[in-house]
């Protein structure tokens, strides 16, 4: 057996730790976005208050906004050669956004309370260049999982529900844990903290995807020394015309 042969038994063994691994990724991300979620509306309390617009128009509709434009950037991008990298760099820019943010909620907050805007159509701004970026970000996470677990057409439904609802089991239990324990910590210690954690997730992904084509260049080279040369190879008794 040449030494660069895999099993079969290996074979399943890499699928499963495979799609282990996407199915890790879309329940993190959907614990983030459901974490986000309730601490925004924590975020913007002090400036434009709890009411019901503030939480529930302003906070969630935001993020159901920008979950519909993830999805359709996710979709778009899960077709394209580099959609494991472009994956990586977007949650290590989701990342990069929740670190950052801590520093401008303040200013953000205040300058568009200041403009006069009300607490209404002012909270709802606000919701959109806080949250809406990281959120677009983590959006593009399913339909990515959702491609890279489909190798036939026939299995693209269990698919998208296996992806689904494994997200969305993370994202309730996300939503528990932050509504009964993480809003009595510091909001913003805990926003950095889920920043610093999609940096390191985003940067294994930009890693595998490197490797990934690494490999595949290897295996191209190989295939390449071991083809056969024109003209080689052929009868030793029989000459070429």
């Amino acid at each position: 057996m040449p030494p660069h042969s895999v099993t079969e038994p290996e074979r399943q063994r890499g699928r499963k730790a495979r799609t282990a691994a996407i199915l890790f990724i879309a329940c993190a991300c959907g614990w983030f976005v459901m974490e986000l979620e309730i601490l925004g509306a924590r975020v913007l309390a002090p400036y434009f208050g709890s009411a019901v617009y503030v939480v529930f128009g302003s906070v969630i509709g935001v993020f159901l906004l920008s979950l519909s434009a993830g999805y359709m950037l996710g979709g778009w991008l899960s077709g394209k050669p580099a959609s494991r990298w472009a994956l990586g760099v977007g949650l290590m820019a989701a990342g990069g956004w929740l670190c950052g943010m801590p520093f401008f909620i303040e200013p953000v907050c205040e300058g568009i309370f200041e403009t006069g805007m009300g607490e209404k159509w002012g909270s709802l701004l606000a919701s959109l260049v806080l949250f809406g970026v990281p959120t677009v970000l983590l959006g593009t996470v399913s339909p990515m999982a959702v491609r890279w677990l489909t190798s036939s057409a026939s299995h693209s439904g269990l698919n998208a529900g296996l992806v689904l609802a494994c997200s969305t089991v993370a994202s309730f239990a996300g939503c528990v844990v932050t509504a009964f324990y993480l809003v009595l910590l510091s909001v913003r210690r805990t926003i950095c903290a889920s920043g610093a954690v999609l940096i390191v997730l985003g940067g294994i992904i930009v890693l595998a995807a490197a490797l990934r084509r690494r490999g595949s260049e290897r295996a191209e080279e190989r295939d390449q020394v071991l083809a056969p040369v024109p003209g080689v190879g052929g009868d030793p008794g029989r000459e070429e015309p």
